[in-house]
């Protein structure tokens, strides 16, 4: 083959590489890159809405539940105040009028130092 003919071979027009300059690329791809941009943006738009979204779900459920702590801490200090009632000296002391008791006037007390038993059976 001749010098020629292997330099026509090379540079056929099949076999041509077409180097394009990144400025005409994008140019010739101004649309692609427009509908690709918008799509990544439109994406993050999306996902910080859905941040937002699940931020003040979850704000809405504290305050719930810092209702309701409220609202059980309430019920705690009234309980609290319903049980010194009732141990009050006053309260036990109107308990046992009630109940029928009366004062003990001389107690007798056993001695511990006596060996107890029990009956067998």
């Amino acid at each position: 083959m001749s010098p020629v003919a292997a330099q026509t071979a090379v540079f056929s027009p099949t076999h041509v590489v077409h180097r394009v300059s990144i400025r005409t690329w994008i140019a010739n791809h101004v649309v692609a890159l427009n509908i690709a941009s918008l799509a990544i943006v439109g994406l993050l738009v999306a996902g910080y809405i859905f941040q937002v979204n699940a931020s003040i779900s979850q704000g809405y459920q504290i305050r719930e539940i810092e209702t309701q702590l409220n609202e059980l801490s309430l019920m705690n200090q009234n309980l609290e105040l319903e049980t010194r009632k009732s141990q009050s000296l006053d309260h036990v002391a109107k308990s046992v009028k009630m109940l029928g008791f009366i004062e003990a006037e001389m107690p007798n007390y056993i001695s511990g130092s006596e060996p107890a038993f029990a009956l067998a059976e």
